[in-house]
């Protein structure tokens, strides 16, 4: 993987920040060429035990930086917009908004019309290095600038480039994944009560069952339909299940849910 260049800024010093800041450091980046802003003093504590550069002072990541992560929260974005804007005018600079639901033509609306951004929804396995993360340039950022944020995010996982107004399903798909698996886990947790291991030992090997599985859906040239096939052996255990599966439209209460989590991505958008 390519090295990002340039200074790396944050506005947000929150686990998001945290999770990319060490990405970056374990890509190679150079903890001195990344620089932090948050309001907590805890939070800039902790950073500063990665060698990075710390301050609680917004202005002084804008004025340092290359690049900007906007890493706060939707309710605060505004603040923080109005806060950094004539700083971002004076300089060329690209911004990126992490900010959940907040929209490209917001920010823009606030920084200035020539300005550069990309909005990214990354999701919480970044924490790990496992993210996958969805990334929507404005009209004003060129390939360069594209390839800058796909490498930012390279460093906690995988990256997909999409029109923005295909986030709301990615978030609801993607975004809000984890938490699915998570309620999967849960409930197949809950349904062990025979097995006489440790609720440790169990998820444990939930965990591991799962993840071996996306592994070979991962790699495999079958379908995950044809895979699920070949596990399911006409008359056996696998059977009775996924016809439980179908009886109950569990399918159908799926895509039902997705579309769901879709609407609402775009009403949180809209507020």
């Amino acid at each position: 993987m390519n090295k990002l260049d340039g200074v790396v800024g944050f506005i947000g010093a929150g686990n998001m920040a945290t999770a990319l800041i060490k990405g970056l450091i374990n890509s190679n980046h150079e903890p001195k060429d990344i620089i932090s802003s948050s309001p907590e003093e805890e939070h800039l504590l902790k950073l500063s035990s990665l060698d990075i550069r710390t301050t609680n002072q917004n202005l002084q990541v804008i004025e340092a930086s290359d690049i900007v992560i906007l890493a706060v929260k939707p309710n605060v974005i505004e603040s923080v917009l109005v806060q950094i804007k004539e700083e971002v005018k004076n300089k060329e600079i690209l911004v990126i908004s992490i900010a959940a639901g907040v929209k490209l033509d917001s920010i823009k609306s606030i920084l200035g019309n020539s300005t550069k951004i990309i909005r990214a929804m990354p999701n919480t396995p970044a924490s790990i290095m496992e993210g996958v993360t969805a990334i929507s340039p404005n009209e004003n950022t060129n390939s360069e600038d594209r390839k800058k944020a796909q490498l930012l995010f390279e460093c906690v996982g995988k990256v997909t480039e999409i029109k923005e107004k295909e986030i709301d399903i990615f978030t609801a798909l993607i975004g809000s994944g984890p938490a699915y698996v998570f309620y999967l886990i849960e409930s197949l947790l809950n349904s062990s009560e025979n097995l006489s291991l440790s609720d440790t030992e169990k998820v444990e090997l939930i965990s591991s069952m799962i993840k071996g599985a996306a592994k070979l859906a991962s790699v495999s040239e079958d379908s995950p339909k044809i895979l699920r096939n070949k596990v399911t052996s006409p008359g056996g255990v696998t059977q009775r299940a996924i016809e439980e599966f179908e009886k109950n439209k569990l399918k159908e209460i799926i895509k039902e849910s997705m579309e769901s989590a879709e609407k609402r991505s775009i009403e949180l958008g809209e507020n």
